[in-house]
């Protein structure tokens, strides 16, 4: 038996960053975010044999080869379902996963990777051994303990993670869907990567969520999360451009300020990371077209815009920034995209 989906990597509007001690996985701080349909990973699970060993077992192929620095990070999610997971228990499984992007480079490839296998594994086990009265957000939850921001790519709609008393049903166990009407103006966003380092970064998004747990700053940090998370909320129904670029674009600064008072302190932006910023905000002050920055956990730019502008856009990074991208090197995408089955 073979299970296969297309999950969509996403990109955070308002960050996650920081994990609640006591728990697996565990937001410190709600967080909201885009799917991005065409930056995705294609992943597929197939059963090879019966599993008597008491352990998990598993082989892995990325990109077709195998990948052993994976291992061990499946191996810890497959311990994490072990116990609701009879498809686990009882089977050894062949993965393979391939992503149509660079993987390690701030463009969330485990949300995406880990978002496919637990789309993959729960469609198995419903097969095989259904769940009594599964609920809807179990692909999510379990997806979360693969990797954090994987329970956030399988929503077409925007998605909150994390507990929040002024959001009915959220959750730090899984995702749901913003339930809101999104205004006009904000309806259609495209995603443009500027790849400005192409390599993977030299300080992991684990490492970093481990350092927020002795940075003076982080409880600030949370509080000023969850108040932006109402904001941006906000932002989207009533389409305030203003507003949303601002907490879009202070979110991104605030996650890489929080990396630069850790301890140890480090930086994942670069020189041309810097320089982007700088010639996006001078363009859209002198066009007034609405053209924002994000940034995720590494060097590379996310540029966020209405669809209607993307000629202004492409017209404006071809002929300014890809002088600061490895290789000229640049990826767009559409938001707003649901996982896709594949088998």
């Amino acid at each position: 038996m073979k299970a296969a989906y297309r999950c969509p990597s996403n990109i955070a509007l308002v960050k996650y960053w920081g994990k609640k001690e006591g728990g697996t996985q565990l937001p410190a701080n709600p967080s909201i975010s885009l799917t991005l349909g065409d930056l995705y990973a294609d992943t597929s699970v197939e059963i090879v044999s019966g599993n008597v060993s008491g352990k998990p077992a598993f082989d892995f192929l990325f990109q077709d080869q195998p990948k052993p620095s994976f291992t061990p990070k499946l191996d810890v999610f497959f311990r994490r379902i072990w116990d609701g997971y009879e498809l686990v228990r009882n089977h050894r499984l062949l993965i393979r996963s391939t992503n149509n992007f660079p993987h390690g480079t701030g463009i969330a490839s485990s949300a995406a990777g880990f978002g496919a296998l637990a789309l993959c594994i729960y469609d198995l086990q419903q097969q095989l051994y259904p769940l009594p009265d599964s609920p809807h957000h179990e692909a999510s939850r379990i997806a979360r303990l693969g990797s954090g921001s994987a329970c956030r790519s399988l929503f077409a709609a925007p998605a909150i993670w994390g507990e929040h008393e002024k959001i009915a049903g959220s959750s730090d166990e899984y995702a749901i869907p913003f339930s809101g009407e999104i205004a006009p103006e904000l309806q259609i966003l495209m995603d443009a990567v500027l790849i400005v380092d192409a390599g993977e970064k030299k300080v992991s998004s684990s490492e970093g969520h481990g350092l927020l747990q002795q940075n003076p700053y982080a409880s600030a940090r949370y509080g000023v999360a969850k108040d932006n998370l109402i904001k941006i909320c906000n932002a989207l129904e009533t389409g305030s451009l203003h507003r949303f670029i601002s907490i879009v674009e202070s979110e991104a600064l605030q996650l890489h300020a929080m990396m630069m008072v850790s301890n140890p302190y480090y930086i994942l932006m670069r020189p041309g990371t810097l320089s982007i910023i700088e010639n996006v905000w001078a363009f859209r002050e002198n066009t007034g077209v609405p053209l924002m920055f994000t940034l995720d956990a590494g060097a590379n730019v996310h540029l966020l815009f209405p669809k209607m502008y993307t000629s202004e856009v492409t017209n404006f990074i071809e002929g300014n920034l890809l002088l600061y991208c490895q290789n000229r090197q640049y990826l767009c995408s559409t938001t707003g995209v649901a996982p896709q089955k594949l088998h």
